[in-house]
């Protein structure tokens, strides 16, 4: 008889099972006899059940295939679990359930089943019976790589163009052997990836030379990059009208339709010559014949400005819409601005509102700029300053071209004490005084570092201490420097004498002057204790710096730092005593003064010393694999010397394939 069980009841009762025949063997064989049976049974069990479901010698019977599958598990298969997720996602055999498959498959990924783990990466890359996320499909495809299923890395480099990678050297490298074997997908996410991010590289030479490979394959969405490269000249690349157009051309006929709007758009822009509006129109006209997007928004911009000799809103409108119904971010923006400024047709914020959010939700950044100014007409219906300097801030977040200036013109000296007042202004208005600044304008950069301070921006108190000491505030807001540490210390909760001891000590906003660092730091130390202070002066008796020197005062207020968990002290501590400074060398006391440095706060010094000394066996047993995770502790704090350090470490101690490449590749470039 069929078993029927529920979802859950099934994964439990195959884990139950899994148990009892495991308990059951145990009681009977020795550890290898019962390794290897438990492995010929899972074989032949997966092996009768892909039998039955691709009648292999047989009738299709997914019923059987599904119930070999199911013992499969019982005794312990990891393929199993991918196979039988297959069953219930097709309908095979069971009645189709994605959430069953999902479970299953998600149960082989866990247990190292590498193509189980390819398709919950296809199933949040696109939210196929779970909620979409794009790095939750990245990790599942880079375990699936790992996993073994070499050509899930392209699939990983393909996805990360979705996303702001910050390191694409390494993607890079393991895309290329996989690409080299011919694998497009490989080959086309190199191209994107060192076209989306040259910023990071500044290897044209290199994207020119994959590109190359790309196109003598037929890619089509590199032979479009070409296009792009060579029609705007960037990336390092001269522009050439010529060769953007016959990239175009192969591109266009390879199915990237879109390619035929950029052509258009290269007539109409006079990239031939003068412009040609009639060449232009052809060719937007056989880009929306073909089933473009961008087709019918370069249509649409074209009756709307007239390019042709010819205004119609109404034919642009409509071919606006047929735009953004393809999903083109740009078609929302055109089509919101037009109803934001009443151009040719009735004046609609609301609806304008709706698109231009549209737009910013496909990606299009632009458009925050647009939505900050639609609330900040006066005329409208939606005007309102808050909410239009949340959009304006957002869009400087975004780097968005422009968005800096526009807020600088928008918003002037009858705005600042509102802009004050405002939630979401720190940063903007830090921003603003870093443009003035820039624009050779100090006068107005002063008043937009003082909104900043009063919004309390972590960095604006510095500024705002230059600008009194030039004097750039007429109505002397501050008599010194010393007033705005004093303000800003009070905010903070920190003991001012010890801020304005720093100041001299750095010489920041003042001279620097390490005696009078020392007489504010030891006010600081008499009135409050503050233990930044007594680190400071620590720090200064142990050398003579602006005291004169003394290691018995170093010691005191070392010690004083150190018990108010001050992880700086521990480390200056830990080396006097590792090196009999002004101390009895001790190596206990040394190991462990590092060793709560280490582990109180993230300290990438204090990280690697004590990595260091566990890799050396220091005052204890010597331990390689917690020195190995301390080592790596400090790279991800961003330790100059860890991965060098570790790189020779596991070159000498690695124990797997794993250990010996990230070996190989922390060492590049170490002596």
């Amino acid at each position: 008889m069929t078993r029927l069980y529920s979802p859950i009841l099934l994964l439990i009762l195959l884990s139950l099972s899994l148990c009892a025949n495991a308990i059951a063997i145990s009681l009977q064989f020795t550890p290898v006899e019962r390794e290897r049976l438990i492995t010929n049974k899972q074989e032949k069990l997966v092996a009768l059940g892909l039998k039955y479901e691709n009648g292999d010698g047989v009738a299709k019977d997914y019923t059987l295939a599904r119930q070999y599958y199911e013992q499969a598990i019982e005794w312990g298969s990891v393929q199993a679990f991918h196979n039988l997720g297959s069953l219930y996602n097709w309908g095979y055999g069971v009645d189709k359930n994605r959430q069953m498959a999902l479970l299953l498959w998600e149960q082989g990924a866990s247990k190292g089943n590498m193509y189980s783990s390819f398709n919950m990466g296809n199933a949040f890359l696109i939210g196929n019976g779970v909620s979409q996320d794009t790095y939750k499909a990245l990790d599942y495809y880079m375990a699936s790589y790992n996993q073994g299923y070499k050509p899930a890395i392209c699939k990983y480099g393909d996805t990360l163009l979705m996303v702001e990678p910050s390191d694409i050297a390494t993607t890079i490298s393991l895309l290329k052997p996989v690409a080299q074997k011919g694998e497009s997908l490989c080959l086309s996410a190199i191209v994107g990836l060192l076209h989306n991010n040259y910023d990071l590289h500044k290897d044209g030479e290199a994207l020119l030379r994959w590109a190359l490979k790309g196109d003598a394959q037929n890619l089509p969405d590199v032979v479009f990059t070409l296009g792009i490269i060579y029609d705007f000249g960037e990336r390092g690349i001269k522009a050439d009208a010529d060769k953007a157009k016959a990239y175009y051309t192969k591109a266009a006929e390879l199915g990237r339709v879109n390619a035929l709007a950029n052509l258009g758009f290269m007539y109409e822009s006079g990239k031939f010559g003068n412009p040609d509006t009639v060449t232009a129109k052809y060719y937007y006209e056989q880009a929306i014949e073909a089933g473009s997007a961008w087709g019918y928004n370069n249509l649409a911009t074209f009756y709307r400005d007239g390019t042709g000799k010819v205004v119609d809103y109404e034919k642009a409108l409509s071919l606006y819409k047929k735009s953004a119904e393809m999903g083109n971010a740009y078609a929302y923006r055109n089509m919101g601005n037009m109803l934001r400024f009443g151009e040719g047709v009735e004046k609609n914020a609301y609806e304008a509102e709706a698109h231009l959010t549209k737009s910013i939700e496909l990606g299009y950044t632009q458009s925050l700029v647009d939505l900050g100014f639609l609330y900040l007409d006066e005329s409208l219906p939606l005007f309102n300053k808050s909410a239009a300097l949340e959009q304006f801030y957002k869009a400087v977040d975004n780097n968005v071209p422009g968005a800096l200036e526009s807020v600088a013109q928008q918003f002037k000296e009858e705005d600042r004490e509102w802009f004050v007042l405002t939630e979401v202004a720190s940063q903007l208005a830090y921003d603003l005084a870093g443009y003035f600044e820039k624009s050779e304008n100090k006068f107005e950069a002063c008043k937009w570092y003082l909104v900043a301070f009063k919004r309390r921006h972590d960095d604006a108190y510095l500024d705002v201490m230059k600008c009194v000491n030039s004097k750039q505030y007429p109505d002397a807001p501050y008599a010194s420097f010393k007033d705005v540490a004093i303000e800003w210390a009070e905010y903070m909760q920190w003991d001012a004498y010890s801020l304005i001891g720093e100041l001299y000590y750095y010489g920041i906003s003042t001279t620097k002057d390490k005696h009078v660092a020392a007489e504010y730091f030891l006010r600081s130390h008499r009135d409050s204790g503050d233990e930044i202070a007594q680190y400071k002066l620590g720090e200064m008796y142990l050398i003579g710096e602006g005291v004169q020197k003394d290691y018995d005062a170093a010691l005191r207020f070392l010690m004083l730092a150190s018990e108010a968990g001050v992880s700086a002290a521990d480390v200056t501590l830990s080396k006097m005593y590792r090196n009999g400074n002004g101390v009895a060398s001790n190596k206990h006391t040394a190991f462990n003064f590092m060793k709560n440095a280490a582990e109180y706060l993230d300290d990438s010094e204090a990280t690697f010393l004590y990595a260091q000394m566990l890799y050396e066996g220091y005052a204890a047993p010597r331990d390689i694999d917690l020195a190995i995770d301390w080592f790596d502790r400090a790279i991800q704090l961003g330790s100059a010397e860890a991965p060098c350090f570790l790189g020779s470490v596991l070159t000498q101690y690695g124990k797997s394939d794993e250990d010996r490449r990230r070996a190989a590749q922390l060492s590049q470039g170490c002596n």
